[in-house]
């Protein structure tokens, strides 16, 4: 796998970046004070959050429409937990974005436009390792 950032000449173009906010509560001042600046500049923003309906999904939907499917909202379906250490938010929360990122590594290498525009080393086999631990950490939440 590759370490440190990858450069190429379109990896430092800002224009319309996809931008992914994370949030538990999605109600934190710093993720939606990010949403409401990137707002101006790029369409393409979504957020994991521990529910569908949050203070920042209720923003972004506001800026998309109220469609489920375009509400750019990733859910982990967890819930607000008050009283609870964060263990569970974090766990639903890396099982959540390990899934986004398995989806964009299968996107970019199917297609060599996406892997040279993206400047993407990631090989079919780091696939296999990262679905192989995917895999294997659903097992270990399981027990």
């Amino acid at each position: 796998p590759a370490t440190g950032f990858p450069y190429s000449q379109k990896s430092m173009d800002i224009k319309d970046p996809i931008v992914i906010i994370v949030s538990h509560s999605g109600g934190t001042f710093g993720p939606l004070a990010c949403s409401n600046l990137l707002q101006s500049f790029s369409t393409s923003i979504f957020t994991v959050t521990s529910e569908w309906d949050t203070q920042i999904g209720k923003q972004l939907r506001s800026m998309y429409s109220d469609d489920l499917l375009s509400s750019r909202i990733f859910s982990t379906e967890v819930g607000v937990r008050p009283a609870e250490p964060c263990s569970v938010s974090v766990v639903a929360t890396h099982q959540l974005l390990t899934n986004i990122f398995e989806h964009i590594c299968v996107t970019i290498i199917s297609d060599p436009h996406f892997t040279k525009a993206s400047g993407s080393i990631v090989t079919e086999r780091d696939l296999q390792v990262l679905e192989r631990c995917n895999q294997d950490n659903i097992k270990a939440l399981e027990e």
